[in-house]
């Protein structure tokens, strides 16, 4: 997570701080806001050498902080948040760091157990205490590398990736009113992996309760694959691929084929409905050199493209900034993302300004006063 952190921070240092926006017409705020979840938290606070130790809770509708939690003793980092803001319910996986010294730099590093807090934001905007939950803490070694709610928010799935030697994924699911725990693992296999940025997409749940996406890199691929959670056994094996896509990451090796799209980043989510998996793509030609940027949906049951919205081409170079999705409804028509400002162009390095907003068919609406990436290590999360 800490490099995770460290690779977007050295990507968002190129974008400068955004412009303020213009205030948005009641009619227009209204429209915009339909259907979408009234708060969103966004972690803040980098005193300990890049991990948060606040949690921002702000209304999507202005942007405005309705309350600040901070880190619960003896932990003093959050490094992870889902959310199942349809039922106001928020859980924040907090842990210790430690500042340790390398190449004569300190940089804080995670030690220590996992735990997990929630909250509940009412549709007031009150913000319940935070409370830790009754299910098992993760302990000291693994690493979080996904985090979800169930859009109801009676499950939590944590997908954790265990320390070398050996990869050995493994994916828990607490019921959290009981604390009861079901895991499952994948000797030797590919890690599930973390999104780029930090926000534990790398793991989404459908609304039956039952059917959990995640996705691992294997040697430049992505795979993002279904579990069936109520399935007998306890093997990550027995989940189904779901669509696989090339990553952006392999350099000029995405020039083997004429065409070729590419996943983005590594976040990826399943619509509630379990119909489609929803990412940020670049597709790329060699000659001419180009980039068709999208936020693109796929079905579930062919793997096939069911739409590319918001297309956006690059001329004469690879992008260096990433489009991301943070939230969807349950068919994918609405998405909360990460993406380029209206009218941007791109600077001769590929370089451009992104912020938060509402994409609806092909239209991008910048969030109202929302905070530029450029100053956030962890995406927001609704």
């Amino acid at each position: 997570a800490a490099a995770v952190a460290a690779v977007l921070a050295g990507s968002l240092a190129l974008t400068g701080i955004l412009p303020g926006h213009q205030p948005t017409h009641r009619g227009q705020t209204a429209r915009l806001l339909r259907g979408l979840p009234r708060y969103y938290i966004v972690l803040g606070g980098t005193p300990h050498g890049g991990w948060p130790d606040q949690a921002v809770v702000r209304a999507t509708a202005t942007s405005q902080v309705v309350d600040t939690l901070s880190v619960p003793p003896p932990y003093n980092a959050f490094i992870m948040v889902a959310a199942a803001a349809g039922v106001g319910r928020y859980v924040l996986a907090a842990q210790r760091t430690e500042v340790q010294r390398e190449g004569g730099v300190g940089v804080a590093e995670p030690v220590g157990a996992v735990r997990f807090f929630q909250v509940w934001i009412k549709p007031s905007g009150e913000v319940s205490p935070m409370r830790p939950l009754p299910v098992p803490e993760v302990p000291a070694g693994p690493s979080l590398s996904g985090l979800a709610l169930t859009p109801d928010g009676r499950k939590l799935a944590v997908a954790l990736q265990t320390p070398k030697p050996g990869l050995n994924p493994v994916i828990q699911v607490d019921t959290l009113a009981t604390g009861a725990q079901r895991v499952w693992t994948w000797p030797g296999a590919q890690p599930i992996q973390e999104s780029l940025g930090g926000t534990g997409s790398a793991v989404s749940w459908a609304a039956d309760d039952r059917t959990l996406a995640f996705q691992r890199l294997i040697d430049g691929q992505v795979q993002v694959r279904l579990l069936d959670t109520t399935a007998p056994g306890s093997s990550l094996g027995a989940s189904r691929v779901a669509l696989r896509l090339n990553w952006d990451g392999r350099g000029t090796s995405r020039f083997r084929h004429p065409t070729v799209t590419d996943i983005q980043t590594f976040g990826t989510l399943l619509t509630p409905d379990g119909s489609k998996i929803v990412c940020g793509t670049d597709t790329q030609t060699q000659r001419p050199l180009t980039a068709d940027l999208a936020f693109t949906e796929f079905s579930v049951r062919t793997g096939q493209v069911v739409a590319a919205r918001d297309r956006w081409r690059i001329t004469g170079h690879i992008p260096t900034e990433i489009q991301d999705v943070l939230w969807t409804n349950a068919d994918g028509s609405t998405l909360l993302v990460a993406a380029h400002q209206p009218g941007a162009t791109a600077s001769p390095i590929g370089n451009f300004r992104i912020e938060f907003g509402v994409l609806r068919g092909n239209k991008f609406t910048p969030l109202p006063g929302a905070p530029g990436p450029d100053r956030l290590s962890v995406w927001p999360t609704w």
